[in-house]
């Protein structure tokens, strides 16, 4: 093993333990401390790794919010059919929290403590989110593919749903993902379908 991978994996091992600290504590209320620890290091060996509890808490938040803002441009800009974007939308959110349900239940209140400037392209990202899964969902309704609804109010339903899927995969770490992604559209999908 290079030790440029050595010190990718050990940085890979602290950006998850801090996930599962700030996940259970909060971000204010985990310490770096806390967090060596958790991975058995020595607190000042943590900064040859990482340089602050905020790097942290960026790089959770700011990867998922831009992998988020990129596939949906994607899925949204594609030619597939209404249904088919709404489908791909579901299961880029379940994709995203089988693989780490801890970095994304920091999703949606951790994102306060973010500096400044990330603060505002996280809102930014966000926002921009919202209004292309609105769109999706307009598209999907104007073409009678789902129940006439305001899209507020669905939107509203389907994302709740979505985004506190992480408190299943946390609880259900081994639940075949397939399986999910199956039941879960069922479900959100069979309520709207027309």
């Amino acid at each position: 093993m290079k030790v440029t991978e050595g010190l990718q994996s050990r940085k890979q091992q602290i950006l998850e333990e801090a996930a599962k600290l700030f996940r259970n504590y909060g971000f204010k209320g985990t310490s770096l401390q806390q967090i060596a620890k958790k991975v058995g290091m020595e607190g000042p060996s943590l900064y040859n790794h990482i340089s602050s509890k905020n790097e942290i808490l960026s790089h959770l938040l700011m990867t998922n919010a831009r992998i988020f803002h990129e596939r949906i441009t994607e899925i949204q800009t594609s030619s597939l059919g209404a249904i088919d974007k709404l489908d791909r939308v579901i299961s880029l959110h379940i994709e995203l929290t089988v693989a780490n349900p801890d970095a994304m239940a920091l999703m949606l209140h951790e994102w306060a403590h973010l500096e400044p400037a990330e603060k505002q392209e996280y809102v930014s990202l966000r926002d921009c989110y919202e209004r292309e899964f609105q769109s999706i969902l307009e598209q999907n309704i104007a073409e009678g593919k789902v129940v006439q609804m305001d899209v507020h109010f669905m939107m509203f339903m389907i994302l709740s749903t979505l985004r506190s899927l992480y408190a299943w995969c946390a609880k259900y770490r081994d639940y075949n993902r397939l399986e999910l992604e199956q039941n879960i559209k069922q479900g959100v999908l069979k309520g709207i379908l027309a």
